[in-house]
């Protein structure tokens, strides 16, 4: 599929995961041109919306840059959520009790998220050994492992003293990371954000290392074949993912909380599969798509209260994009549907057709190509517009 086909499967799935989720919001009594306008009005009808959009925009492209860099490498890396959590409290737990001058403890803290996420990510590579099937497995089992973790670390270990919740103290003020405009939530982690993808991007297209991770997602059969240690390349994708889902808690928690706190993470673990998934695991575009899913999540409170959407719709929408995404072959079952109805209705008013039916697929074919090379297809012979076209039942 070339690239321009990608883009514009890309964006007919968008189209029709929104088409279905407007009609499923009909069905509910709902009116889907009031809830999608609410949508954009909530994200950019003011300045306060827009920096609410961005704020969630940061998080959701590190967790879709760490999901880009293990499915380029052909790992599932599921585990995106445990790692999100676990960097985020190893951030923390620097930040409270690291005390150096600026800017030694937030670098220090942005570092340590990043090597709890990385570590939380290789304890199930190790563990599995080449079985990548396990892999998977091991990283979906690890995101209930790290959140009872910290969960169990926070409220018996590092709780704040006369906390109601689970969560720890305040990071010392060196440790937080600056917000860009006060009384907003918008911070400096969009700067983190961007810069991993220029590095990812680099990385991935720039270096040896980045083109064998590649050559191994695509096919490690053959990355063997060529002298490329399919194992290792498999750890350095699963470091290089877990800590980048690392970094997204650490931003969270030190610019957004400054402590870790229960519950600090809507899913946005699981959210990185889907901006991954829809920016085609292309580093650059997880900004746009990122951005995307941002300002879903941004309004998604303006739609239950505004129009009584509940705010599961946004879930909904996610996995309809999901879905139609990782679905390509009802693209081309549509299209062929169109083109079989399309031959029906011709051969309805009168069209005249040579036809022979040997196996499951159909090729209609000017009538120059003759029965030849029939190869359990069907060839239907167009003699009146001398096309050429090939579908599937």
């Amino acid at each position: 599929m070339s690239k321009q086909s990608k883009f514009q499967y890309l964006i007919y799935s968008l189209l029709l995961a929104l088409l279905i989720g407007g009609l499923i919001m009909w069905a509910t009594g709902s009116n889907p041109f009031a809830v999608y306008a609410a949508v954009l009005t909530g994200s950019f009808g003011s300045l306060s919306s827009l920096m609410s959009v961005l704020a969630y925009t940061t998080p959701l492209i590190l967790t879709g840059l760490g999901a880009v860099v293990a499915f380029q490498g052909g790992v599932f890396n599921i585990g995106g959520e445990g790692q999100l959590l676990v960097g985020g409290l190893a951030a923390v737990l620097t930040g409270i009790y690291v005390d150096l001058p600026q800017p030694l403890p937030l670098l220090l803290a942005l570092i340590a998220g990043f090597a709890a996420g990385a570590l939380w990510a290789l304890i199930p590579t190790l563990m599995v050994g080449k079985n990548l099937a396990a892999l998977f497995v091991g990283t979906v089992m690890m995101n209930s492992i790290g959140s009872s973790f910290t969960e169990y670390l926070v409220k018996y270990h590092f709780l704040r003293e006369g906390a109601s919740t689970t969560e720890t103290p305040n990071v010392l003020d060196a440790a937080v990371l600056p917000r860009v405009m006060p009384n907003t939530q918008f911070n400096y982690g969009i700067i983190v954000a961007v810069v991993c993808v220029l590095l990812v991007a680099w990385i991935l297209y720039r270096t040896p290392a980045g083109f064998a991770i590649r050559v191994v997602g695509a096919n490690p059969n053959s990355a063997r074949q060529a002298g490329i240690n399919v194992y290792h390349k498999t750890l350095l994708t699963m470091v290089l993912s877990g800590g980048i889902c690392g970094l997204a808690g650490a931003v969270q928690c030190l610019a957004i909380y400054k402590r870790w706190i229960l519950g600090f993470s809507p899913g946005y673990g699981w959210d990185g599969i889907t901006v991954a998934t829809l920016a085609g695991l292309n580093p650059f575009a997880v900004l746009l798509t990122g951005m995307f899913f941002g300002m879903l999540r941004s309004a998604s409170i303006s739609m239950n209260l505004t129009n009584s959407v509940p705010i599961d719709m946004i879930t909904v929408l996610q996995g309809l994009i999901v879905i139609l995404i990782a679905t390509p072959t009802l693209w081309v079952t549509l299209k062929n549907g169109f083109l079989l109805l399309r031959e029906w209705l011709h051969t309805k008013r009168g069209g005249h057709n040579n036809e022979f039916r040997c196996g499951s697929f159909v090729s209609c074919c000017h009538a120059s190509y003759g029965n030849a090379d029939c190869a359990g297809n069907t060839r239907l012979h167009h003699q009146r517009t001398g096309r050429c076209h090939q579908y599937r039942y």
